[in-house]
C-alpha cells in the first residue's frame, strides 16, 4: 500500500442571506450528527474529521474517495471555503442534499483545482448534508471538517438513507458504501449490499426440521429474499431487522447459540472469504441499533471477524442482572482472541442507542476496533490489538449472533451443547421463542 498521503484540510463556512434592515450575526459552528466516507485507512475513520480535535483525521486509501457529514439541522448555505493543504491540484465535486443524503445537487465542481484555500460561491439554497468527492494520485485526509452558520432555516427534510456514492441514489444498490436509498426498498439486498455475505437463520427448512441445520441463503438468492420474522426490512425501509431465538436452529452439533447472521463471502457471493489475517488490509463498518435481548441471559454478539476455528474478535453486549430486553443499559465490549482480551467500548449503552462501529484489520494482525454511540456521543477505541493464535484465514462477520440458549428447542429438542453448559438456572431460557434482534443501516467492507 501506497504510504504516501497529501494532507487535506476542509473548512467549510456556511451563511445565510443578508435580511434586509438587518446586519450579519456572528458565525456559529453547527454540530454535525455523523459523517460517512466510501474509503478509509486503517482506524482514521469519517467520523474524526468532526470530532473537532485536530489531532485526528480521515484518511482515505483510494482515489475518488467521498466523505459526507449530515448537520443537526436545516441551513441556508450560500458559499464554501476549501483549505486544501499543499499545492496539488486536485478534482473534486461538492453536492448538497436537503433530504439527509436521499438525493444530491453538485455545488461545486472541479476537474483542477487549485491546492491551498478555496473560495467557491454557490446558489443560495437550505441543505443538511454535504458531500465532498475527491481525487488525487495519493490518499486523501480531513484533519477537521467544520462548518459555520449565520442561521438555519426550511425547505429540507428527513426522510432518506444517506448515500456517499458519487452521484444520486435512489433505491439501487451502491456496492461502495454498503447502502441504499430505502424510499422503494423490497427486499433487504435494496437497503444493504448484500452482494458479499450469505446469510444464517435461526430456523431448519429441512424436511423434517434439523436442529443442528440452520437454513442458509446465499446469492443470488439472497437479492430477493426477506423473512417476516427473522430477516426483513424495517418500518421505514431504511434498515434490516435480523432476530435471533434461544431455542432456533443452529449450525452445527458443536454450537450452543443460533443466530440471524451474516457471513462474509467472495466472488460473485457464492465462494466464502478468506482473507490473510495477516498480510492485508481489511475493515467493517457498521451502522446499527440493538433493539431487543433476552433477559435470562441478556448477551448478545454483534459483529465478528473469525477465522477457521477462532473468535478473534468479537464485539459484544452484556446486559444486567433483571433485564427487561428492550429498555435495559448494559455495556459494549470488544473481545479479542476467544475472550482472552476485553475491551470496553461503552458502560452505559442504553438498547435503542444507534452505534457505529469500525473494525480495522492491518498487516502483522493488528486489529482496531473504533465506536461510537450516534445518541450520547460517546467514542472510544481499543487502539491496536494484536490477533494471536490465528488458524487459517480470516472473514467478517455481523447481524445478531445471540449468546443465550434454551435446553429444549423449537422443535422439541434437547440442546446438549447448551445443557451441558452447566449455566445457573436462571441463566437459560425457558421460552425457545425468547429473542435478542438488531437493526442493520449499513454495512461497509474495505
Amino acid at each position: 500500500m501506497n504510504t504516501k498521503f497529501s494532507k487535506l484540510s476542509f473548512t467549510i463556512a456556511v451563511s445565510t442571506a443578508m435580511i434586509a434592515s438587518a446586519s450579519l450575526a456572528s458565525p456559529t459552528v453547527v454540530s454535525f450528527s455523523d459523517a460517512t466516507a466510501t474509503s478509509t485507512s486503517g482506524s482514521f475513520v469519517a467520523d474524526n474529521a468532526i470530532d473537532k480535535n485536530k489531532n485526528t483525521h480521515w484518511e482515505a486509501d483510494t482515489d475518488g474517495a467521498s466523505i459526507t457529514a449530515r448537520f443537526g439541522s436545516c441551513q441556508r448555505v450560500d458559499d464554501l471555503v476549501l483549505n486544501w493543504y499543499g499545492t496539488n491540484k486536485y478534482t473534486y465535486s461538492v453536492q448538497l442534499s436537503k433530504n439527509n443524503g436521499a438525493t444530491w445537487t453538485t455545488v461545486v465542481s472541479k476537474t483542477s483545482g487549485k491546492g491551498n484555500k478555496n473560495a467557491q460561491n454557490v446558489t443560495d439554497q437550505a441543505a443538511n448534508a454535504i458531500k465532498v468527492v475527491g481525487d488525487t494520485d495519493s490518499r486523501l485526509r480531513i484533519d477537521e471538517l467544520k462548518v459555520n452558520s449565520l442561521g438555519s432555516t426550511n425547505g429540507c427534510t428527513s426522510s432518506g438513507t444517506s448515500n456517499t456514492s458519487n452521484g444520486e441514489n435512489s433505491g439501487t444498490s451502491n456496492p461502495s458504501t454498503g447502502e441504499v436509498s430505502g424510499g422503494n426498498a423490497q427486499y433487504p439486498a435494496d437497503v444493504l449490499d448484500l452482494s458479499k455475505w450469505k446469510l444464517t437463520l435461526p430456523i431448519s427448512l429441512n424436511s423434517p426440521p434439523n436442529s443442528n441445520k440452520a437454513t442458509e441463503i446465499k446469492q443470488p438468492q439472497l437479492k430477493t429474499y426477506t423473512n417476516s420474522e427473522y430477516f426483513r426490512l424495517n418500518a421505514a425501509k431504511n434498515g434490516v431487522l435480523l432476530k435471533a431465538i434461544a431455542g432456533g436452529a443452529r449450525t452445527s452439533t458443536n454450537t450452543a447459540y443460533p443466530r440471524s447472521e451474516l457471513r462474509e463471502m467472495q466472488g460473485d457471493g457464492t465462494e466464502s472469504a478468506a482473507w490473510s489475517c495477516t498480510n492485508t488490509d481489511h475493515g467493517m463498518y457498521l451502522e446499527q441499533t440493538l433493539l431487543h435481548t433476552t433477559t435470562k441471559k441478556p448477551e448478545a454478539t454483534i459483529g465478528q471477524i473469525h477465522d477457521s476455528k477462532n473468535d478473534l474478535v468479537m464485539v459484544k453486549y452484556v446486559g444486567p442482572s433483571f433485564a427487561n430486553g428492550s429498555t435495559d443499559i448494559g455495556k459494549l465490549e470488544a473481545r479479542f482472541n476467544n475472550d482472552n482480551i476485553t475491551k470496553l467500548l461503552d458502560s452505559t449503552y442504553k438498547i435503542g442507542d444507534p452505534m457505529t462501529i469500525d473494525t480495522a484489520v492491518t498487516s502483522g494482525g493488528n486489529v482496531t476496533v473504533n465506536y461510537k454511540n450516534l445518541r450520547s456521543g460517546v467514542r472510544s477505541s481499543t487502539g491496536t490489538v494484536k490477533m494471536t493464535g490465528i488458524i487459517g484465514s480470516c472473514y467478517f462477520k455481523a447481524g445478531m449472533y445471540i449468546q443465550a440458549c434454551s435446553k429444549t428447542d423449537i422443535y422439541n429438542n434437547t440442546n446438549t451443547v447448551c445443557a451441558n453448559k452447566n449455566l445457573s438456572a436462571n441463566k437459560y431460557e425457558t421460552d425457545p421463542y425468547a429473542y435478542a434482534e438488531i437493526e442493520v443501516r449499513k454495512i461497509t467492507l474495505r
